[in-house]
Parts: structure tokens; C-alpha cells; sequence
């Protein structure tokens, strides 16, 4: 009745979640309240969603009828199957750190298991878009004022309805442009929100409101820890960046999920810490131009670890330029042989060179090199790119490749392109339980295999 190779049955067999019932035992008091469903079935139903795809709604009505599942979630057919308050309540409960702690012991079985090489760390990010409405300043300017009065109306009508013409958006002919009504919107805004200061039934709203009025990055109601960011340089998203680290063998080793506009590299020495906390270290770590820094490099090899990370800045760039950079006196020279009399640091990292007046105002290329405003020649240089480029890089970024296999997984499987809820802890449990379910799939794979032919595997 139940195929026995059914994926789902090869990750009860050769998956252990029976730590569940130990990570979430702190949350739970076996002598007050009536029996609760066991944490493991909860998890496994949870696991199940991410799995299939299911809302909670959805998954209890599947719990119903479908064997599989029951099976999977260690539900008798006479047993009766939770609701989806139920599941909402167990997610809450558990919270983010609970969460984190079910991935960490998953990741542990798996080294215990022999699964993990310990070898190379490949890291990346990738967004996920909130589970909201992308407004703009002026939509948000008003939308603010019809809330607050809403909430207002549930606690104090009379006072509601003394403030209700600021309910009302500002007439868009009034004001000659686009700049100038979002000014007096703004101005209109911060009015209500002075009157209402004092009503901590407001509180949140208001301070979620201010925060959009004073420009500090929060563009959603619904979803105030959602920020714009950016994946490539012309294309902007509104929601949450996920930074994952895996092994060669795919399986994930640490997850972080932070606001849209918190950039990689600097997660990665949190990361990294965590992962040699958890007596993970890797000897190799590889990931993307994004991790770009001559900081990530030092500080990565003071840990013992090798960074393979190609250069933002191509090295023919400053050749193509008429200029060339000599490693061992560290310096400049430009086509005429003249060398740079010295440099200074930059606000972005890196050095500007910089020539002789003297030797600039006779040289023969004068009118090419320099532009109208310019005396002397600046040249921006980054030493690291002629410094740190390690052997094996071309190996190092095929094997990086491997996260982004993970990443397209998640999303194309288990659609973690899109946030499924709202605020950053719950989105962080989201993806979690995403790799917590990738993670299950890749271990009943090895586990089907030879031993000889799992070892070998990448």
C-alpha cells in the first residue's frame, strides 16, 4: 500500500528525528495542561508542508485521507490528526532559536553519519521577496493615517472621529510636484502621529509609522522588517536575504537571514565563527565577488582558513589604462616610466596613486591622461587584486557552484523564492525548515547508496 521507495519513506528510515522530542522538552510541562500532540509529529508535519508544498490548512486536510503522510508522521489511522491552529501555535512556540537548534542537530547527525568532509565551505546569498505589496513613500505616507484612525476606532470612536480628516489623502493638483506632495503628506503624517503619541494601543503602528516617515528603511505595515535590496545592480526587491554555507556535499552547514539590504560579506565572519563553534571548520572557503575584501582574506587565514574569492576589480583594467603595478615595491608606473610619488587611502578600500605634477605637466600624453580640472594624475588601485588570487581558484569556483544547485532547489522545490510569512523570524523559520528538508533528502540519498560510492560522492 505505502511504495517502499517513496522518498518519504526512505527519509523515515534513514533519518532520525527523535532529537526533536529533547531540543523542545524546555517548552514544554508535562504536569499541567492535557496531552499535547508529540513534538516529533508536529516537526514531521511541518517538514511535511516544506516537503509538499502545503499550507496548514492544507496538510491537516491531507492527514485526513493520505496513508503516506500518516506514515511519515507517525500517525496511527485511528489516531486523530492536529489542526491547523495547532501548527501555529507549535511554530510559535518554538520560535526561531528552537529552530535553529533542530537544523544544528540535524547537521550534527549527518557529520555522525559520516556525510560531511570538512573540507571546503561554499557560501552565497539569495533573496527571498516578502510576502507583501512593494508601495512607494506617498502610498505608505497615506496609507499610515487611514490605519492609525482605524485602530483608533476599535479603543476611542469619539476621538477617531475628531481626527477623521486625516483619513483623507492631500488633492494631487494641489501641489505642482511629485516631491512637494510627498512633503506635505509626510508633514500631514507626523501631525496625526504628535496627537496620537500618547496612546500605547497605538504604539506599534505608530512606531512603524514614524520609521516610514523619517526614512529609515521599513516600506511595509504588513511587513516592517522587509527592506529594499539588491541582487544584481539593476534589479531591486523588497523582502529578506538568505545566506547559506554548504559542503562540497551539498548538504547545508549554516544559515543566516537578515533585511534586504544587509550585504554578504558582512555575514561571514559570524558565520564562520558559528560553524568552528560547532566544531565544523572548513580548510577552504569559496563564494562569489560579492565576498570580495582584502579584511575577509586576512582575517578568514588568522582562522586557518583558505579564502577563494575572485576580484571585483579585473587586473587588466589599470594595463587597458596605460598603467602598471609592481607587487615588490608597491607602487605605480604609468607608459612613460614614471612612477607614482605616493598614495593614500580610499574611503572603499584600496589606494589612490598619485604622479608629480612636475612630470605630469611636461608629459607628452598630457592632453589624453588628464582631464581639464586635473594638475597630476590619481590612479585607484586595489593591491589585493594582483596579491590574492590563490592556485586552484578556476576548481574552487566550480565547486561553488554547489550552493547555488541548493539555492535552486529551494526554490524551484520548495518555493523559497517568495516568503511564505511575514516579519524576519517567521521568514527565518521558513527557510530553515527548507534546509532542514534538503538536508533529510540528500542524507536518505547517501544512505542508499554503496558505502564504497557515498564516500566518493559530491
Amino acid at each position: 500500500m505505502i511504495p517502499a521507495d517513496h522518498p518519504l519513506v526512505k527519509i523515515k528510515e534513514n533519518v532520525d528525528f527523535s532529537f526533536v522530542t529533547d531540543a523542545v522538552k524546555h517548552l514544554y510541562d508535562p504536569d499541567k495542561g492535557r496531552r499535547s500532540f508529540p513534538p516529533e509529529t508536529l516537526f514531521r508535519i511541518l517538514f511535511l508542508e516544506v516537503w509538499a508544498n502545503l499550507s496548514d490548512v492544507q496538510v491537516c486536510r491531507e492527514l485526513q485521507y493520505n496513508v503516506l503522510y500518516r506514515y511519515f508522521c507517525n500517525i496511527g489511522w485511528d489516531d486523530p490528526v492536529p489542526d491547523d491552529t495547532t501548527l501555529v501555535v507549535f511554530r510559535k512556540r518554538l520560535g526561531q532559536e528552537t529552530f535553529q537548534e533542530l537544523f544544528n542537530r540535524l547537521v550534527e547527525q549527518a557529520r555522525e553519519k559520516g556525510y560531511l568532509r570538512g573540507e571546503w565551505a561554499l557560501i552565497d546569498g539569495t533573496k527571498v521577496v516578502a510576502h507583501v505589496a512593494a508601495k512607494n513613500t506617498l502610498s505608505l505616507a497615506r496609507e499610515g493615517r487611514k490605519r492609525l484612525l482605524k485602530e483608533l476606532a476599535k479603543v476611542d470612536t469619539a476621538k477617531a472621529e475628531e481626527l477623521k480628516e486625516y483619513a483623507e489623502p492631500l488633492p494631487d493638483g494641489d501641489y505642482p510636484t511629485h516631491k512637494e506632495l510627498l512633503a506635505a503628506e509626510i508633514a500631514r503624517g507626523k501631525e496625526l502621529v504628535n496627537r496620537l503619541k500618547d496612546r500605547s494601543e497605538l504604539r506599534k503602528t505608530v512606531e512603524t509609522y514614524e520609521a516610514i516617515l523619517e526614512g529609515r528603511g521599513v516600506s511595509s505595515f504588513s511587513d516592517p522588517d522587509a527592506r529594499w535590496g539588491f541582487q544584481k545592480k539593476d534589479e531591486p526587491f523588497l523582502g529578506y536575504k538568505v545566506h547559506a554555507v554548504c559542503e562540497e556535499t551539498g548538504i547545508v552547514t549554516g544559515v543566516k537571514v537578515t533585511p534586504g539590504n544587509e550585504t554578504e560579506v558582512d555575514q561571514v565572519e559570524e558565520m564562520v565563527d558559528d560553524l568552528i563553534e560547532r566544531d565544523l571548520k572548513p580548510r577552504r572557503l569559496a563564494g562569489d565577488k560579492a565576498y570580495d575584501g582584502s579584511d575577509l582574506r586576512k582575517d578568514l587565514s588568522e582562522k586557518g582558513i583558505r579564502t577563494y574569492v575572485p576580484n571585483r576589480t579585473k587586473k587588466d583594467r589599470l594595463q587597458q589604462q596605460g598603467f602598471t603595478y609592481d607587487r615588490k615595491s608597491k607602487t605605480v608606473q604609468c607608459q612613460e616610466g614614471k612612477k607614482a610619488i605616493g598614495s593614500t587611502p580610499h574611503r572603499k578600500g584600496g589606494l589612490t596613486f598619485y604622479f608629480s605634477k612636475k612630470d605630469c605637466q611636461r608629459c607628452p600624453r598630457k592632453d589624453s591622461c588628464l582631464s581639464k580640472s586635473e594638475t597630476r594624475k590619481r590612479v585607484y588601485v586595489r593591491p589585493e587584486v594582483f596579491e590574492n588570487r590563490p592556485r586552484g581558484i578556476k576548481h574552487a569556483m566550480r565547486m561553488r557552484k554547489t550552493i547555488e544547485r541548493v539555492f535552486g532547489e529551494a526554490k524551484t522545490w520548495h518555493r523559497m523564492m517568495r516568503a511564505r510569512y511575514r516579519c524576519l523570524e517567521r521568514v527565518a523559520i521558513q527557510v530553515l525548515m527548507t534546509f532542514i528538508c534538503l538536508n533529510a533528502k540528500k542524507m536518505a540519498h547517501r544512505a542508499r547508496l554503496a558505502p564504497e560510492i557515498a564516500a566518493k560522492m559530491i
